[in-house]
């Protein structure tokens, strides 16, 4: 069975895909005039936490490189530089304000999904190492 990764629609990895329609669903999200009514029971930084968590889980997943720090580092920086643009942006549309806690939020849940991301999957393959061992000291 092939992976996630792997499939492709119309020459594009689903993975891209994904990211590319999430990002344009979070900055239209972010640029409505008001929220919609059934969300306003929601605290707006748990969604701005949630959101960015996603998309920098989404980066992650659609990057690929063997230095991990530079492209952790290069994850949370566009996550940081895109909230930027986000916030200032809301200027712009009535009835939103621009929100130094809003950024913060963002902050937070982009580097919380970049350690989780990254600590999981050096868990996943030290133990897929060590099963690895097992099995090769099985067949000698």
């Amino acid at each position: 069975m092939r992976s996630v990764s792997g499939i492709r629609l119309f020459g594009f990895r689903l993975g891209i895909l994904v990211l590319a329609v999430y990002w344009c669903a979070i900055f239209t999200g972010t640029h409505l005039p008001t929220l919609p009514s059934g969300m306003s029971q929601v605290s707006d930084k748990s969604m701005h936490f949630t959101a960015f968590f996603i998309l920098a889980t989404l980066l992650c997943y659609c990057t690929n490189s063997q230095r991990v720090w530079g492209r952790a580092g290069w994850i949370i920086l566009t996550c940081l530089g895109y909230a930027v643009i986000d916030e200032m942006t809301q200027a712009f549309v009535r009835g939103r304000t621009p929100d130094v806690r809003d950024f913060a939020a963002d902050a937070f849940g982009s580097i919380l999904a970049v350690a989780l991301y990254f600590s999981v999957r050096a868990l996943w393959q030290k133990y897929r190492d060590v099963l690895h061992r097992k099995r090769s000291a099985v067949t000698r």
